[in-house]
């Protein structure tokens, strides 16, 4: 019984950690779009559009502009 709430921060860590993910990915796609370095249907080029130095940075923008 003293597993369980190491099992469930371990799940949480982890669907904290999957999220982060997604809203840097999306977050950097947003950005190529608006600063028009790729078309929306160029998929490769949305791959490697980076216009920002580092991940956090996608994130930290993400976090911090949201929109209701």
């Amino acid at each position: 019984m003293k597993k369980l709430p190491w099992i469930l921060c371990a799940v949480a860590l982890a669907l904290v950690a999957w999220l982060a993910l997604a809203a840097v990915n999306v977050e950097a796609r947003r950005n190529a779009l608006a600063a028009k370095a790729c078309a929306a249907a160029d998929a490769q080029c949305m791959a490697s559009a980076q216009k920002r130095e580092h991940w956090w940075q996608h994130l930290a923008y993400a976090m911090t502009h949201v929109r209701s």
